[in-house]
């Protein structure tokens, strides 16, 4: 099929019929409206012409030798393109149900023969416009794709230089300030020391301020690994879920389990990450609004997917009717981080009835280990 530049600018059309005076009298009536007309004289001639030409509208007779219009008509819908060029069906055989017939093989309309000059200009004239409509929607469509394409990947690159920038601030607050309180805190205890050792009075003052600057430490840690767990890049996915889980077992007396299964170490770092934030919102609303003695996750990765379901017997709620956005703004969250790894995710809950999430992202297009 030639190339879009190579096409004429005016609208091409081809006239199909197997008798040459018929064919010169469509070019007649058509010819003052400036079209670029071929002419077929059967249906095999006619998707010859349509493979070398790019046509705009096809005008095909049903009853012609070598293939006949029906056949012609369903054939063409088969090429590539086919499906949105018009074709205008006509005869002078008056027997049988040729509408319908032509109609089923794809046609876009109907015009019965001997033809009527001004009723086959106004026919041409309107499947040109929708055509024209249909190519503008195509258009339209191929360019909105391209936008969303190129939202979703900037999107990406906003998640994960927001990703890094947790990672910086957990390694600073880990080493620098968790470091800085260290030395504060054993420069006081060399102090308490020694003011113990020259008899002045201020150990328990000093005993308190050692005993916060701990608390302090403590605190400063648990956001760090809140903000991105070490053990995810050293131990791998799993291990930081079991950790969870069990942590939520040790501070609220939950029942909790964690089923996997599959290989995890080479899933992509993108992937990881996405799922341990949704996992971690997912448990953390449990802990704060479920009210649910039990919550189980399960994990499980193959070729093809990786899927996470986090479910609990708590009170539940109506995912449609609640319109609290602030206590759903996590959810949201993990919609939105899902959708740009082209994942789905499903928030099944009713009152009284607990709540599931299901959580699958696919891995084609990553290859094995890349991360």
């Amino acid at each position: 099929m030639p190339a879009e530049s190579e096409k004429p600018d005016k609208p091409v059309i081809i006239i199909t019929d197997d008798r040459r005076g018929t064919r010169h009298m469509i070019r007649n009536i058509l010819a003052p409206d400036g079209y670029h007309l071929l002419e077929a004289e059967n249906g095999r001639e006619a998707l010859d012409l349509y493979n070398s030409s790019q046509p705009d509208l096809v005008l095909l007779d049903i009853m012609m030798p070598v293939m006949d219009g029906l056949e012609a008509c369903t054939r063409l819908k088969q090429l590539p393109g086919g499906n949105h060029v018009p074709v205008l069906m006509f005869t002078g055989y008056d027997e049988g149900n040729e509408v319908e017939k032509a109609f089923e093989a794809g046609a876009s309309d109907f015009i019965n023969k001997p033809v009527n000059g001004e009723e086959l200009r106004h026919r041409v004239n309107r499947l040109l416009y929708l055509r024209k409509l249909e190519v503008q929607r195509q258009a339209a469509e191929v360019k909105l794709q391209s936008s969303y394409t190129t939202i979703q990947s900037l999107s990406r690159k906003v998640l994960n230089a927001y990703e890094e920038e947790r990672v910086r601030l957990a390694r600073e607050l880990h080493d620098e300030v968790g470091m800085a309180l260290t030395t504060l805190k054993l420069n006081l205890q060399l102090l308490n020391r020694d003011l113990s050792d020259k008899g002045f009075a201020h150990e328990e003052r000093l005993k308190s301020s050692i005993a916060y600057i701990n608390n302090l430490i403590s605190a400063i840690r648990n956001k760090a690994v809140f903000l991105r767990p070490p053990s995810l890049d050293e131990l791998g996915l799993v291990a930081v879920v079991d950790n969870m889980v069990n942590e939520l077992s040790r501070h609220t007396g939950m029942g909790t389990a964690l089923q996997t299964n599959g290989q995890y170490e080479k899933l992509p770092v993108e992937i990881e990450t996405a799922l341990y934030r949704c996992i971690q919102e997912a448990l953390t609303n449990v802990a704060r609004h479920a009210s649910a003695t039990n919550v189980s996750v399960k994990l499980d990765c193959n070729r093809q997917d990786v899927l996470v379901k986090v479910t609990d017997d708590g009170i539940g709620f109506d995912p449609r009717g609640d319109s609290d956005t602030v206590k759903h703004l996590g959810l949201q969250g993990m919609k939105e981080r899902v959708a740009l790894l082209s994942g789905d995710i499903a928030i099944n809950s009713s009152p009284g009835k607990g709540t599931e999430i299901i959580i699958t992202i696919p891995l084609d297009g990553y290859g094995d280990g890349k991360r």
